[in-house]
């Protein structure tokens, strides 16, 4: 298909809405969609966010949409003020448009609104936007708590890799990865639901004492323990109450079966079995406020899987709080998989639980200053990355 017959159009938040029932309304299944309606509903309620900020870059070709870069206007924390900037969601183009060079037509949509830019995305997409001129910030380092222990390290999947080693010395390649994957699934099927609550009681044990006397209630909308403001010392993006009850309130994502837009081609995530956001306030034996903790559960390949997302406590809390919350939360849920900050982990250390337990991950951010001087030009290289930067919270 040829792209010189595309055009860009600038869609501004407060058209979200409209545009997004347009693509979606009476679409035969397997349609391309530049966006759904809870997420373009989302959109137009983001407290950093003016009606009349381009909040979606639509490449049409005629009546049709067949290429889309979402933009999410945040603030940059530096030097104790804030700066909006905006954050590149979804990018994505139509199937048969593939490697006909719309992504970059597409960046370079976004490059011509000179505004400060952030982006997260795959190898590729990193590749392209490394050739536009972005900078990658700092490593993010975050972790997974993988319960399925038995799966992971059964004796024959053990074998195999070891085999698979030693195989390697002499130059052999053995392909293992589907009969590992196998041995894994089903140790895990068998042996994961009679030993995980052993691994959460273990777990819970180490750290479960610094809940004691805390007071935590299931809320809809989160209420902060402290006065909210730009910290002078940290540089990074900025999120506080509002944009955390936002997230509760519109989340970018439905359960399985809410949205109608499920037949359709997204390109991102639209609806996912299980899926809810939840929020704990917390407080002492007297009333006093001690802040909150959000979460994330979904089921994703047959897993029930929890993200610890937002979290804010009062000043003094015991470093092992955000650990001892997750478990209780994700044992209550019979979550299989834990995911979170790299803080999450840091309470059990380096001993024979954090070995089984947990898996290190780490991503890439990388940004785009809209000039020489712009905040992000003076603040990119001192960026302080967290774990919900960017719409990962809502995914």
């Amino acid at each position: 298909m040829p792209v010189d017959s595309v055009r860009i159009e600038r869609v501004k938040l407060k058209d979200l809405p409209a545009l997004a029932a347009s693509a979606v309304d009476s679409a035969p299944p397997g349609t391309f969609i530049p966006i759904t309606k809870h997420r373009a509903l989302a959109m137009t309620h983001n407290p950093l966010a003016d009606p009349d900020d381009i909040a979606l870059l639509l490449a049409k070709q005629g009546d049709r949409n067949v290429g889309y870069f979402g933009v999410m206007p945040v603030m940059l924390q530096h030097e104790g003020k804030l700066h909006k900037a905006h954050w590149l969601t979804t990018w994505a183009v139509a199937p048969e448009f593939l490697g006909k060079g719309l992504g970059s037509q597409l960046m370079e949509a976004a490059l011509a609104l000179d505004v400060d830019l952030a982006i997260v995305g795959s190898k590729p997409a990193r590749r392209v936007s490394t050739k536009y001129g972005f900078h990658e910030l700092n490593l993010l380092d975050y972790v997974q708590l993988d319960l399925g222990v038995f799966g992971r390290f059964n004796p024959l999947s053990l074998l195999l890799r070891f085999v698979h080693k030693w195989a390697s010395f002499i130059r052999l390649r053995l392909p293992i990865d589907s009969l590992d994957r196998a041995f894994e699934k089903f140790f895990e099927t068998i042996l994961g639901p009679l030993m995980r609550p052993l691994i959460y009681l273990w777990a819970c044990r180490k750290t479960e004492s610094v809940l004691q006397g805390l007071h935590i209630e299931v809320v809809e909308q989160v209420q902060p323990s402290k006065v909210e403001e730009p910290d002078r010392i940290r540089t990074g993006f900025y999120r506080d109450s509002r944009v955390v009850n936002w997230m509760l309130a519109y989340p970018w994502v439905l359960p399985a079966g809410k949205s109608d837009s499920e037949p359709l081609n997204y390109g991102f995530t639209d609806a996912r079995a299980g899926f809810k956001m939840h929020a704990w306030q917390l407080s002492s034996a007297t009333g006093a406020n001690l802040g909150y903790i959000c979460f994330q559960s979904s089921q994703l390949r047959n897993r029930t899987v929890v993200k610890a997302l937002d979290a804010e406590f009062a000043q003094g809390a015991d470093s092992g709080r955000l650990l001892a919350l997750t478990l209780r939360f994700a044992r209550q849920q019979g979550a299989e998989l834990i995911e979170g900050s790299a803080d999450l982990a840091a309470p059990l250390g380096n001993g024979l639980l954090s070995r089984l337990l947990v898996v290190r991950r780490q991503r890439t951010c990388q940004v785009h200053p809209r000039s020489v001087d712009s905040p992000m030009a003076r603040a990119w290289q001192q960026i302080e990355q967290t774990y919900c930067d960017g719409d990962m919270a809502f995914t």
